[in-house]
């Protein structure tokens, strides 16, 4: 099987470039071709590591190359854009012959339209890992027009498969007339079999991704901040980066929390982290999987996450191997504390995750992905 995988840039430290990058590595290591096409990879560095047999391009089409125009002018250069991809891309397809091309939402959304109708010979997968309702989440300028003139929706319904990572994000996809869906969860990147062997540190809590909108790492600040007096021995240690950093480390400050809540740079060692945290929290809006609630379990932590569409409610069994609480700061609080005070439930649900996240392990989750893109040219 030769397959392409057409992504915005691999640069980011986000769970679609991680989960991305696995499979590719898995699919090369089994026997298969692998490509990515990035369109705005420029000069930036990869962050996850791929097998040196796996051919990377990018189209040179940054998106973001948009914003230095005036409105006017950035819808003219949108449609220049658009047709400067459709040409390189059809020389990539015409030069590769692959038989797959695999879409990841949102990620390539920008050019879903144009990657669907380039490859009409071509059997189309679209991977979503984002609930539809939050497809186009952005409202841009270049999501509006992308909207008006190049329905992505219509480009979807157009795949031989399309993979949702969950069964509620299944559902809610299928309201949008997608068919042919399959439901397959994202696999871990590790697996640690030496948890017991890991100290945990006392009192801490840890949150990890995107400082972004979605994550809603706010929610997490506000709610600890109205229990943290009573805990002074407890504090929240936060994995990531984005553009919101400045916005949080002011918040933090401005609630006298910070020698309490920190915020660390994304770390490729970040399975330690999880090993010698108490407890993991997602604040989230919304997930299409929540890797990171999977990556939390493999390494014997309990989880509380926001009950947001629509990943968490299909990984945690509630009160078993964590919490789901309600999208609000006070409920958030309220379920941070009772992991707080319940020492011997907190580890239980530790073990119980543990034993839960077993079956995303890659040796199990893989081979599944791999017989899902055979099965669109057999």
């Amino acid at each position: 099987m030769r397959l392409i995988y057409v992504i915005r840039s691999l640069h980011p430290v986000g769970g679609i470039e991680r989960t991305l990058s696995d499979k590719a590595n898995w699919l090369v290591a089994h026997g298969h071709e692998v490509m990515f096409v990035t369109y705005q990879q420029g000069l930036d560095k990869i962050s996850f590591p791929i097998d040196n047999r796996i051919i990377q391009y990018d189209l040179e089409c940054s998106i973001y190359s948009l914003y230095k125009y005036s409105y006017l002018s950035r819808i003219i250069q949108y449609f220049k854009l658009k047709s400067k991809f459709r040409k390189r891309f059809v020389r990539v397809l015409d030069g590769y012959s692959p038989d797959i091309v695999v879409v990841p939402i949102p990620n390539a959304e920008d050019f879903v339209w144009d990657i669907v109708h380039c490859s009409a010979n071509i059997k189309i997968i679209i991977e979503s890992h984002v609930s539809s309702d939050y497809f186009l989440y952005g409202k841009s300028i270049t999501d509006h027009l992308s909207y008006f003139f190049f329905s992505p929706f219509k480009a979807l319904r157009k795949s031989s498969l399309f993979v949702a990572l969950t069964e509620h994000d299944a559902s809610n996809w299928r309201k949008r007339k997608i068919k042919n869906i399959k439901v397959i969860p994202n696999p871990l990147s590790f697996f640690p079999e030496d948890n017991n062997r890991v100290s945990k540190t006392e009192g801490r809590i840890i949150a990890v991704g995107r400082l972004s909108n979605q994550k809603r790492f706010d929610r997490l600040i506000d709610a600890f901040s109205l229990i943290a007096n009573t805990y002074p021995k407890w504090h929240v240690d936060i994995f990531g980066e984005g553009q919101l950093k400045d916005v949080l480390e002011t918040q933090i400050e401005r609630l006298g929390l910070s020698s309490r809540v920190v915020i660390h740079h994304f770390t490729k060692e970040i399975m330690c982290e999880y090993q010698c945290s108490q407890f993991l929290v997602l604040s989230s809006d919304y997930e299409g999987f929540g890797l990171v609630i999977t990556e939390a379990m493999a390494c014997g932590i309990p989880v509380i996450s926001t009950d947001c569409p629509f990943g968490p409610s299909d990984i945690i069994e509630h009160g078993r191997t964590g919490l789901l609480t309600e999208m609000d700061a006070n409920d958030l609080a309220k379920k941070i504390e009772w992991m707080i005070i319940h020492k011997e439930e907190r580890v239980n649900m530790g073990i119980q995750a543990f034993k839960a996240a077993t079956k995303y392990k890659k040796e199990f989750n893989l081979p599944v992905w791999e017989k899902a893109y055979m099965s669109v040219i057999v």
